[in-house]
């Protein structure tokens, strides 16, 4: 039976007869920093309450009603009064008795509130990364189970998402301004659309993500990174046919010289990682290097005519082309060769890249740290041999295709106009002020976004003139 719990609450009356209920996946209380945040969808207006849950009784008093996420309020229960705040983003509360470690994966209850969308789950949740691993606040990787013995998984569609069972939650700790996943994650899915998109009209270009407060064991954690999984229901390839491989899914985990197109080594078919990459669908092949091996040694070692001739045929140049593009754009030097996947939507089709984990981007690395660079090309051996050989007339449309996004999302206006939002909307609703609440060295200042918007204008101006000169 499936762990779910919706208590019956006293609702407050709001705009054209709609109730908002306050539920235990609705309001969440840290006692050790005294706060409360309150999940409250927008549009809707909420007054001072007198509200239970569990048996507790609680008072909510507005310090303004027409500033609801922009002020913080209180929230009373008994002779305690919590400083509270009010979220319009899901609000996400794990409850991991047994601990969170890297693996494996331990039972934990997760409740959930956003919207229309309430509900209290059995979930298996380890910590996810690898460098991240020792950074105060942990990522997670959460999977959905119907019951408490993890038999069976149970799909959700959370923030407007995809519905499934496997999420990661990204704890953003190196972001300088928490936004930059966030900004290029969502970036990528404007630019570029899968080509198979006619056969398989669900499909997505890579993650997309949203932010969620998140509670674990009673403490309060901050914001995060609530994404999806790039796997093969999220960009629908296919499925094998009997011990046909179909479609591919190839994860860059680390620099070894396969997965970046500079060097190959003899694939191992009895291993799961080769040249840099893992195997992440199909795993149940025992083959999985056969395609991708003799694509990545026609991309080293052929000769540049055949080469030039045969490319189109195995990669798909337009993703080549926007991939490059978008990676230079946002400047993610450590998306060259890890930290993308390898895709392959058919047996016989070409490949094709989607990026990933993407936080050393915008002027900073993966540390967090500062690299004021806005002068260099980021490449690989792939786009090097596409530059070099201009493969199917690889170099005019890559310096066409440039002034088009530079016209639309990839605008200097576009760019700074969403950095601006993003961090408007965290400064303003005091995501900000609560997460220097929990991570004292965390620091918001507008010189961070300022940085950041300075930076963009100089690599922009940059890849003009540099690309113009293809």
């Amino acid at each position: 039976m499936r762990y779910s719990i919706f208590l019956l609450v006293l609702a407050i009356s709001i705009n054209s007869c709609a109730q908002v209920s306050f539920t235990p996946q609705s309001v969440a209380i840290d006692d050790s920093l005294n706060i409360a945040i309150i999940q409250i969808p927008k549009g809707i207006t909420v007054t001072d309450a007198d509200f239970q849950i569990s048996g507790l009784s609680y008072t909510l008093t507005l310090s303004s009603k027409d500033a609801i996420y922009t002020a913080s309020h209180q929230l009373k229960r008994g002779a305690t009064t919590y400083k509270t705040y009010l979220t319009s983003y899901p609000l996400i509360q794990i409850d991991a008795p047994q601990g969170i470690v890297n693996e494996p994966k331990r039972m934990a209850t997760i409740s959930y509130a956003d919207k229309d969308t309430q509900f209290t789950s059995y979930a298996g949740i380890e910590l996810r990364g690898s460098s991240s691993l020792v950074f105060p606040k942990k990522t997670y990787d959460l999977n959905f189970y119907k019951d408490s013995l993890g038999f069976e998984n149970q799909d959700y569609e959370l923030a407007g998402m995809r519905n499934d069972d496997d999420w990661i939650l990204d704890g953003l700790y190196n972001e300088p301004l928490r936004m930059r996943s966030y900004l290029s994650l969502n970036l990528w899915n404007d630019i570029y659309k899968p080509h198979y998109l006619d056969k398989e009209p669900t499909a997505k270009a890579g993650a997309t993500a949203a932010y969620a407060e998140v509670f674990v064991n009673g403490s309060y954690q901050g914001i995060f990174l609530l994404q999806e999984q790039i796997d093969r229901k999220l960009v629908q390839v296919k499925k094998n046919r009997g011990d046909t491989v179909r479609g591919e899914i190839f994860q860059g985990a680390r620099y070894l010289g396969a997965s970046s197109f500079d060097s190959i080594s003899p694939k191992k078919n009895f291993l799961a990682s080769w040249g840099g990459y893992d195997i992440k669908y199909p795993s149940d092949t025992n083959a999985p290097w056969d395609n991708v091996y003799p694509f990545t040694d026609f991309v080293v070692h052929s000769d540049d005519n055949a080469f030039a001739k045969g490319i189109s045929e195995q990669f798909v140049i337009n993703n080549a082309i926007d991939y490059f593009l978008y990676i230079n754009a946002v400047r993610a030097p450590d998306n060259l060769g890890k930290n993308l996947y390898l895709i392959r939507y058919d047996a016989g089709e070409p490949y094709f890249y989607a990026p990933w984990d993407l936080d050393g981007s915008f002027g900073t690395i993966f540390s967090g740290k500062r690299i004021k660079t806005t002068d260099d090309f980021l490449t690989n051996g792939l786009v090097r041999r596409l530059i070099k050989t201009n493969a199917d007339d690889f170099n005019t449309r890559f310096k066409k295709r440039w002034k088009t996004l530079r016209a639309q999302v990839l605008s200097q206006e576009e760019l700074l106009t969403r950095q601006q939002n993003v961090y408007e909307k965290l400064s303003s609703n005091l995501v900000f002020e609560r997460e220097q609440l929990v991570w004292k060295d965390f620091k918001s200042d507008r010189e961070g976004l300022d940085y950041m918007q300075q930076w963009t204008k100089e690599r922009l101006a940059f890849l003009d003139d540099y690309i113009s000169k293809l």
